[in-house]
């Protein structure tokens, strides 16, 4: 009887060992993927999307810029130095008063800064990374997400 009983304890136990933990049942979250442009206008959202933003107000343009680069630095693996690089950036240029500019002139001088940024950007993230994070656009959830939020009204 207690080979029996045993027997049954090694087969549950196994049993929990081998199925998966629900963690992995629930499968795994999605990968953060920007859409480019030209993706955007492939997949006939592009107009929805740039009218989606347009509506925002400069803070919210910025809460959503500032959301994608969170994802992306959580989704793509990077060095330490290209973390850093992508955190000072965006915190130097992702602010609300960036994105509700209107002057053309302080819009320009803005851009000004920005180009040797964004070239030492490239050198030290490469092509794609930096066209990821920089370039391109985050999936019009963000903006809905940012639109909808209370903190953001």
């Amino acid at each position: 009887m207690k080979r029996f009983v045993f027997g049954w304890i090694l087969i549950a136990a196994a049993g929990f060992l081998l199925v998966p933990p629900a963690v992995h049942a629930q499968g795994q979250r999605p990968q953060y993927k920007p859409l480019s442009n030209q993706e955007m206008s492939q997949a006939g959202t592009w107009d929805t999307w740039i009218q989606a933003f347009n509506a925002l107000t400069g803070r919210q343009r910025a809460e959503v810029v500032r959301r994608h680069v969170a994802l992306c630095l959580e989704a793509f693996p990077m060095t330490e130095q290209q973390r850093t690089l992508v955190r000072e950036y965006s915190a130097k240029f992702v602010t609300d008063e960036a994105y509700s500019l209107t002057d053309p002139a302080k819009r320009a001088a803005l851009q000004g800064e920005m180009k040797p940024a964004m070239e030492n950007a490239k050198a030290v993230l490469g092509d794609e990374l930096n066209a990821t994070i920089f370039y391109k656009k985050p999936p019009i959830s963000i903006i809905e997400a940012v639109k909808n939020d209370p903190a953001f009204k």
